[in-house]
């Protein structure tokens, strides 16, 4: 794994996830997710790294509107998602949220 690599993750809004052409199963195990994500007051983007690694990340911002993911939580989901996609599983991962950040 490179530092690089991980430090540096894109955050994208999760309609992202329809223009990139998965299957129609996974989208709509995709989009289950996102609802019962919201249905509990959190949002779902998507952090992708340049090599090709993604995740679906779960953000409490209910109160603030706004998160900020800093570069020890883009190395541990990085991390978590390699680890996910190698296993075959669909990386979905949920940013703990911390109120005295």
């Amino acid at each position: 794994m490179s530092r690089q690599t991980a430090n540096n993750a894109l955050m994208h809004p999760f309609s992202v996830l329809r223009r990139i052409g998965f299957s129609t199963r996974l989208m709509q195990r995709l989009e289950r997710y996102r609802r019962q994500q919201d249905k509990q007051g959190r949002v779902v983007s998507v952090l992708s790294w340049a090599d090709g690694t993604w995740c679906a990340l779960s953000l409490h911002c209910e109160k603030t509107g706004a998160v900020i993911v800093d570069e020890g939580q883009q190395t541990h989901a990085y991390e978590d998602a390699r680890s996910m996609l190698s296993g075959g599983l669909l990386p979905l991962l949920s940013l703990r949220w911390e109120a005295h950040a």
